[in-house]
């Protein structure tokens, strides 16, 4: 196609040559006026002005075939970038498409990967806020619990101030079943059962008060004290009294002034511990420690006092029995259903000689005994005084008189007052 294109175009420009060559020849003048005739052009002019046209016209062919054949290298060239790029770019373009394949790969990965976060991020804060639904909930329900468990308390407190420790008792586990981390309780409860003399219990519930609130660890102190008191072996009873001196040491080191449920020193407890070890100077100084914590109770005057009737110091004796029989009268006055100062008050009388004062306040107390455990230990003071030089057959007969109301309150088993309380 292109050799035949390339022909027409030279043949045609050499025509085109040969034209201009003759058209270039001089044309002879007609003088019409005159009427001569034209001169004729040689041969041999005729042939030169051929052989000149003719070598235009290769010269012409030879410019045109230049420019042809430069055309044709051009194409061809031009072909052959063409056909280079062209594949160049379909390399190009399969290695773009590969890697967008792999990006759009790696997007979905992403995807795929930001759906699950998002959806572990959705599941977690469901779980977050059901658990908070649940916290408020049980918060809400533990409120209502401790609030109802602090109006049981307070009535519990009441009740134990009006000497009515059985429905007290009742009370505190009632508020023990709805609060039972409440330290407050889990005190009173175990007060309670030492003065029920249910030790293992009292023990477990003093405990769980903590030993960071000084009358719960006294009170534990107290508990084992008892505990020892029941061991026939020295040595299980020495490693329990030794227990109960460090709780009462450490209460008392926090709170000097920790009191029990009645009202009393604990350092009157304590006293009560090293007179039972024969440690009577350490029971001493315990007991008048007392009387700077708590001068209105007669407890500690009367405990110092048969300290004193047991060391045969008859005249501080007698003026700690006086100052426990004024201080227990004054109690009375304001409560005559508190017992233990009324116990307080006929041991006294008793140690001090005025029988007839005694016989009436057993009279009093015959009237509303308390439970039998607390008359035994009015009983174990009597017979105390009674072994010292104080003791007389009048006193005796008071001490008859006591067996007997003992003996009548036996047959009742359903007593409202504390067992027994430490002397």
């Amino acid at each position: 196609m292109i050799s035949r294109t390339r022909r027409i175009l030279l043949l045609a420009a050499a025509c085109l040559l040969i034209m201009a060559a003759l058209l270039a020849l001089p044309m002879p003048v007609s003088h019409a006026q005159d009427g001569a005739t034209p001169t004729p052009i040689p041969a041999e002019e005729a042939l030169r002005a051929a052989e000149e046209a003719l070598k235009e016209a290769q010269r012409a062919t030879d410019a045109v075939s230049f420019v042809l054949n430069f055309f044709e290298v051009a194409g061809v060239l031009i072909g052959l970038l063409l056909a280079a790029g062209t594949f160049a770019g379909f390399r190009t373009i399969g290695e773009y498409r590969g890697e967008l394949k792999r990006a759009r790969q790696e997007l979905e990965e992403q995807r795929a990967e930001f759906t699950r976060s998002r959806q572990a991020a959705e599941q977690t804060l469901r779980d977050i806020e059901q658990r908070i639904t649940g916290s408020l909930a049980d918060v809400q329900q533990r409120g209502e619990y401790a609030a109802r468990a602090g109006a049981l308390m307070q009535l519990g407190v009441q009740q134990m101030e009006a000497h009515n420790y059985r429905a007290a008792l009742h009370t505190f586990e009632e508020a023990r079943a709805l609060d039972p981390n409440n330290r407050a309780v889990n005190y009173y409860l175990g007060e309670l059962y030492i003065q029920q003399r249910d030790l293992e219990r009292a023990i477990e519930l003093l405990r769980a008060s903590g030993t960071e609130y000084p009358p719960a660890e006294a009170a534990l102190g107290f508990a084992l004290r008892l505990q020892a008191e029941r061991h026939a072996d020295p040595n299980t009873r020495n490693r329990l009294y030794a227990q109960a001196e460090q709780h009462f040491l450490n209460a008392l080191e926090h709170d000097p002034q920790a009191r029990d449920i009645n009202g009393a020193s604990f350092y009157a407890t304590l006293g009560g511990l090293y007179r039972r070890q024969g440690r009577v100077e350490d029971a001493i100084r315990a007991y008048e420690a007392a009387t700077h914590v708590t001068p209105h109770s007669s407890y500690p005057f009367n405990n110092l006092a048969m300290l004193y009737l047991m060391q045969g110091k008859l005249r501080e004796a007698d003026q700690a029995f006086q100052k426990s029989a004024r201080t227990a009268a004054r109690v009375i006055d304001g409560d005559p259903f508190d017992h233990w100062a009324r116990f307080d008050m006929i041991t006294a009388q008793v140690a001090t000689g005025e029988y007839d004062s005694a016989l009436r306040q057993l009279d009093l107390l015959a009237e509303s005994p308390p439970s039998v455990g607390a008359l035994e230990s009015l009983l174990s003071g009597l017979e105390a005084v009674q072994s010292s030089a104080r003791g007389t057959a009048v006193s005796e007969q008071v001490i008859g008189r006591l067996q007997e109301i003992i003996a009548q309150q036996r047959a009742h088993t359903d007593s409202t007052r504390p067992l027994q309380k430490d002397s």
